[in-house]
């Protein structure tokens, strides 16, 4: 749904009476936000390529890379299998980093394969010598933007999922700015109508997190062994 259908729907599940639109899309982008910060969805995952470094003979721990380009950055994307920074040399050479805390970056200015990043500057800085020049591949969880009254405005997720945004909008509305004993009754219905969207929306994302493991080695399974075909099964 565009913006504008969004807040057509809004009204009808309030039962006709419209919420003013500066109010109403605060909410549904308050809902938007709380629904994009329960998982690292894969449909909001990405990886940014713009930013190049060139090897260092000395720690690059002092030379700051502005993120401030990548406008829906969010989270760096990591996990026990994913550095989220990769320096790559167009060819066969990658090297991995991952993050360490920013007030202890003088601790780890000299340590390689590790990087830290300035959350309020939006800056990263990577530790230890660069031994190659080359792109960095870096994986982050995106914001996919606010939602608005405009035709052209929609959200990222499947088109069934977006009633879910108007049950939460309506359901803060009539739970607490315009509460009343029959808007209270409402209320909880419209919540869990849209719990009942994110479960969901949950089970399609875990389907397609499986997916993108299946060709792969398995990890931390034991007994479970290799899968037929599976990628690097002899390293």
């Amino acid at each position: 749904m565009t913006g504008p259908a969004l807040e057509t729907f809004c009204e009808e599940v309030n039962g006709g009476d419209a919420i003013g639109s500066t109010l109403l899309f605060q909410l549904l982008n308050l809902s938007r936000a709380m629904v994009e910060q329960r998982r690292p969805w894969m449909l909001l995952r990405k990886t940014d390529t713009s930013k190049t470094v060139s090897a260092s003979a000395s720690s690059a721990w002092n030379t700051a890379i502005s993120l401030a380009s990548i406008t829906d950055f969010n989270r760096f994307y990591e996990t026990d299998q994913n550095a989220p920074i990769k320096l790559f040399d167009g060819n066969n050479r990658i090297e991995e980093y991952r993050q360490v805390p920013f007030e202890q970056r003088l601790a780890y200015k000299d340590s390689p394969n590790t990087f830290c990043y300035n959350e309020a500057t939006q800056t990263l800085y990577l530790n230890g010598n660069i031994s190659f020049g080359g792109t960095l591949y870096i994986d982050y969880i995106r914001d996919s933007g606010d939602i608005t009254n405009d035709d052209a405005s929609s959200w990222a997720f499947p088109s069934w999922s977006h009633p879910l945004l108007g049950f939460m909008a309506v359901g803060m509305h009539k739970g607490g700015i315009d509460f009343d004993d029959i808007n209270a009754r409402m209320s909880p219905d419209n919540r869990a109508q849209a719990e009942a969207i994110i479960q969901r929306l949950e089970t399609l994302d875990n389907a397609k997190q499986q997916s993108s493991f299946r060709a792969t080695d398995p990890y931390n399974e034991p007994g479970d062994g290799y899968r037929s075909g599976a990628i690097n099964m002899n390293s």
